[in-house]
This record gives structure tokens, sequence and C-alpha cells, in this order.
């Protein structure tokens, strides 16, 4: 049985996912499955570290860490040669930064749009 307070059940935050599927035909094929619903502190300091107008580069080598260690669960990429790329912080610091800027730019835009299961970029 469930604890109650005051003869209220508790609330249980269900803990959304999303699939990241890209339309762009250079980026055909690619899937990403990532955490939606972060914590706030999470969604917050990546949206510092990512959006600040003067971010640097450390700025930015923190939030593309922080997503792939805290956020990013699973994908389908491999490099050129064959590699496969861990979904972690190691293997999304190996992408071009045109998609690891896309990557974070449709994660950031579905973790802001509420009832959203999957989203496309």
């Amino acid at each position: 049985m469930v604890a109650t307070k005051n003869g209220v059940r508790p609330y249980t935050i269900q803990r959304r996912r999303v699939v990241l599927i890209f339309s762009q035909p250079e980026y055909e094929g690619i899937r990403i499955e990532a955490r939606l619903d972060v914590d706030l502190r999470t969604f917050l300091d990546l949206q510092q570290l990512a959006g600040a107008s003067d971010a640097d580069s450390e700025s930015l080598r923190a939030a593309f860490t922080m997503f792939g260690d805290e956020i990013l669960d699973t994908w389908n990429l491999q490099d050129d040669d064959g590699t496969v790329l861990t979904p972690d912080a190691e293997g999304f610091l190996s992408l071009p930064p045109s998609l690891g800027t896309a990557i974070l730019g449709a994660w950031s835009e579905a973790a802001t749009t509420a009832g959203e299961a999957s989203a496309s970029a």
C-alpha cells in the first residue's frame, strides 16, 4: 500500500524518454535515444553552458560532456572507419561540431515541449 499524507496519495512523476530522428539528408538514419525529463538543475546547467552568448570552448565542452554522460542513452552511430561510437561523453565529444550541436538543439527543443515522446529535427 502506498503511504498517504492527509489521505492523499503521492503523485509519481513519470520521466519521459525521447527518440531523436533526423530528417536532414546528411543525418538520415540517425536514431538517438535520450532521457527527456532530467532534473531542473541539470537542464538549467546545460542550457547555461550551451546557450551563453559568450560561451567559451570550456563551457561548450562541459555542456557536451554533461549531455553525453547524463542524458544520452543509446544511438546507432559509428565513425567513417567503422569504429562504433559509445553513447557517452567520450563518443559525443568525438562527433563533428555540426552534428553535436544539432543533437543538443533537438534534445533541448524536445525537453521544453510538453507531452512529446519523440522528436524529429
